[in-house]
């Protein structure tokens, strides 16, 4: 066995790194928002419709970001726009813009039920965001709430299913490259679902606790009791199968196992972050954390930790391995250029961007809360 540095064996290199592992973590963060979606238009926990809003504005906001990530991982960007204009029925990645469009369009319907009365009342306000916001009525006026709730319901329930598979997708692609150990297994696209949903949580139940704590209101920890038992429970059937997936790896005892534990034990600290990440949510999400502001704060912060660092092991060791199977080959991490480090938290900074765009037109709350609050 031989260990390399950088593209140094001949027939191998390291080619998805950093943007490749952030792009499907933002995808399953829009996959694990849609599950606030239930239990609010599903489950009947109207008491959550505000935590519902804010991981609709993320959802959006991630969706119109996740395809520039594989986009920078182009040598030639601009040949992405091609996709829909030549489309090639044989080639996974058309499959990949219809999700992504289908997606979009059921999204945007549902923000336009969900969002059209606090774009009638922002008009009235005058201002850019008032403007832009009676453009967003596409002049429709009239309001009726009963018949706006019953389509948002709609929409909503389409979008679970859909942003489900969207996400699983990137997990089904993985698992159809056997000659790729670590990826060829069936259990990799419910890997990816399961800890969606523990992210997607994470993430929806920290901007609210920042939304919330910008705004001066406050958190009741005992609204957020579901939500919290719903992704500590999924971080522990995430550890499940993981441990089912990697026992299996080992019991087979293939010929690839040697080189399978020497990727591990390259990436042992992202195993260890994502490992004891998960183990902390799950405890934590049963323990008393779950009723303090600061606890339900720390256990979202921890789960996106922990699920980043899923993706980094769930995209990184499998490409180590040498397909000469001769040693492996470690991944070289830039901080600035093409699949750099720079690139990352300039997709970040565009999500939060968006985000604060969106609420800066519809506005945090819902109109009718508005008038409640006066």
């Amino acid at each position: 066995m031989i260990e390399a540095v950088g593209p140094t064996l001949p027939n191998h290199i390291v080619e998805w790194t950093v943007l490749i592992v952030t792009y499907p973590f933002f995808t399953g963060i829009v996959a694990g928002a849609t599950v606030v979606s239930a239990l609010v238009y599903l489950f009947g926990l109207k008491h959550l419709e505000q935590l519902e809003r804010v991981g609709h504005f993320l959802a959006i906001a991630l969706m119109l970001v996740a395809p520039l990530a594989p986009m920078f991982d182009l040598t030639m960007p601009i040949r992405a726009f091609k996709v829909p204009f030549y489309p090639n029925l044989s080639s996974p990645i058309i499959l990949f813009f219809i999700l992504w469009t289908l997606l979009l369009i059921v999204m945007f319907l549902k923000s336009y039920f969900l969002f059209r009365r606090d774009f009638v009342e922002k008009a009235k306000e005058g201002g850019f965001f008032g403007k832009v916001a009676g453009v967003l009525t596409f002049g429709a006026k009239d309001i009726n709430p009963e018949a706006d709730d019953k389509k948002v319901k709609f929409w909503a329930t389409v979008s679970i299913p859909v942003a489900m598979f969207f996400h699983a997708y990137v997990g089904f692609l993985m698992s159809a490259m056997h000659s790729m150990p670590l990826w060829g297994t069936s259990i990799l696209l419910l890997v990816f679902l399961i800890s969606a949903v523990v992210s997607g949580i994470g993430a929806v139940l920290l901007l609210y606790v920042i939304g919330q704590s910008i705004l001066g209101e406050q958190v009741k920890p005992e609204e957020l009791k579901v939500p919290v038992l719903v992704m500590s429970a999924f971080a522990g059937f995430d550890l499940f199968v993981l441990f089912i997936e990697y026992v299996s790896e080992w019991y087979w005892n293939t010929a690839e196992w040697p080189l399978i534990a020497m990727a591990i034990k390259a990436n042992l600290l992202a195993y260890l972050i994502e490992v004891l990440g998960l183990f902390f949510v799950l405890i934590g999400g049963f323990s008393g954390l779950r009723n303090s502001v600061s606890g339900i704060t720390l256990l979202s912060i921890v789960s996106l930790i922990a699920v980043y660092a899923a993706r980094w092991t769930m995209v990184i060791p499998a490409q180590m391995i040498d397909k000469g199977h001769r040693g492996i080959v470690y991944p070289h991490i830039k901080f600035v250029g093409r699949e750099g480090i720079t690139e990352v938290i300039a997709l970040f900074f565009l999500v939060f961007f968006l985000f604060f765009l969106f609420v800066s037109i519809a506005g945090y709350k819902p109109a009718q809360q508005h008038k409640e609050v006066a």
